[in-house]
C-alpha cells in the first residue's frame, strides 16, 4: 500500500470523525433549554464581565488543503540580495546587512516594498501583511493558501525590529506543494464559534476578546505534510495581565483545536504575542 493511499485512508477517517463530533454535539445542544441560545450565551458572557464585539452570525466557506516546507525557498536562495542567511531545517533565517527603518504610519507601506521585491524576499507576493499578529518587536506577513491567510509559522514571514524602530532581518517559511483535500464547506458562525468557546470554559471571567478572525491552522502533521483547516481564531486578553492568548475553534465542527504550538507570551503591550 502505497503512502498516498494511506494518507488518503487516513483522511477520510479524520473527516469521518469530524462529521460524527459535529454532529454529536449538534444533537446534544438541541435538547438544551433555551438558556442555551447563543444570545443568552452571549449574556452570560458579560455578566461574567467578558469584554467582546457583537459577533456576526454569517458563515463562510472553507477548504481542507495539505501542504510541506520543502526545497524552493533553498533553491532561489542565492539570488537574494543584500543580507547574510542561513537555513534552520527549512526554514530561511536573514539578517540585512543595512537595517529598514520605520516610520510611524508607514510600517506596512515600508516593507511591502521590501517583500514584493524578489531580490529581497522570496515568493514575496505570496504573503500579505498581518496588522493583527504584528507587534512593536515583531512584524508578520501571513501566506494566503485557498483564499485565506495562514496562522501557523509554517507560513509566515516574521520581521524582527529591534529597540530603535529598525527592521533587522527575518524568518521565512513557505508552504509548498500545495493540494486542496476536500471540497468547500461551509463554516460556522463566529458568533457560533465564540459561544462554544465559552461553553468549553476557555474564556475567564473578565477577559476581553480583543480580535477574531478566520483563517487557515495545521491540523496535523503525517509524514512531512501538513493538513490545515479553516479555525476561528480568537485573541484572549486576560483579566489583570499583559497576556494575549490565542484560542483555535474548528471552523467546521466547534472543537477547540490545540496543535502543541505555543500560543501565547507576556509583554506590557496586551496585543503582542507569539504566533506558531
Amino acid at each position: 500500500m502505497n503512502f498516498k493511499r494511506i494518507q488518503l485512508i487516513f483522511l477520510a477517517i479524520f473527516i469521518a470523525m469530524d462529521v460524527f463530533l459535529f454532529w454529536s454535539f449538534n444533537r446534544s445542544s438541541v435538547g438544551n433549554s433555551d438558556a442555551s441560545s447563543s444570545n443568552n450565551v452571549l449574556e452570560e458572557m458579560r455578566k461574567d464581565q467578558i469584554t467582546f464585539t457583537k459577533p456576526t452570525t454569517k458563515t463562510h466557506e472553507g477548504y481542507y488543503f495539505s501542504g510541506n516546507n520543502g526545497s524552493e525557498l533553498r533553491q532561489v536562495a542565492s539570488s537574494l540580495q543584500d543580507q547574510s542567511l542561513r537555513f534552520n531545517g527549512t526554514e530561511l533565517v536573514s539578517e540585512f546587512k543595512k537595517p529598514i527603518k520605520l516610520t510611524s504610519g508607514e510600517t506596512k507601506k515600508t516593507l511591502d516594498k521590501v517583500v514584493n521585491n524578489p531580490l529581497v524576499i522570496a515568493k514575496g507576493d505570496h504573503y500579505s501583511y498581518s496588522s493583527r499578529l504584528s507587534s512593536d518587536s515583531q512584524i508578520v506577513y501571513v501566506q494566503r493558501v485557498a483564499a485565506g491567510p495562514v496562522y501557523s509559522h509554517y507560513g509566515q514571514i516574521r520581521f524582527a525590529v529591534n529597540n530603535q524602530d529598525r527592521v533587522i532581518g527575518y524568518s521565512q517559511n513557505y508552504l509548498e506543494n500545495v493540494k486542496i483535500l476536500k471540497e468547500a464547506s461551509k463554516t460556522i458562525s463566529e458568533e457560533r464559534a465564540l459561544t462554544w468557546l465559552y461553553q468549553y470554559n476557555e474564556i475567564p471571567n473578565g477577559a476581553k476578546i480583543s480580535w477574531s478572525n478566520l483563517a487557515y491552522t495545521r491540523l496535523l502533521t503525517a509524514r512531512g505534510q501538513y493538513v490545515f483547516l479553516p479555525t476561528w481564531v480568537f485573541a484572549v486578553k486576560i483579566s489583570s495581565s499583559s497576556t494575549v492568548v490565542l484560542k483555535r475553534v474548528n471552523a467546521y465542527t466547534g472543537e477547540i483545536i490545540k496543535t502543541g504550538d505555543g500560543n501565547q507570551s507576556s509583554n506590557s503591550n496586551s496585543e503582542i504575542f507569539t504566533m506558531t
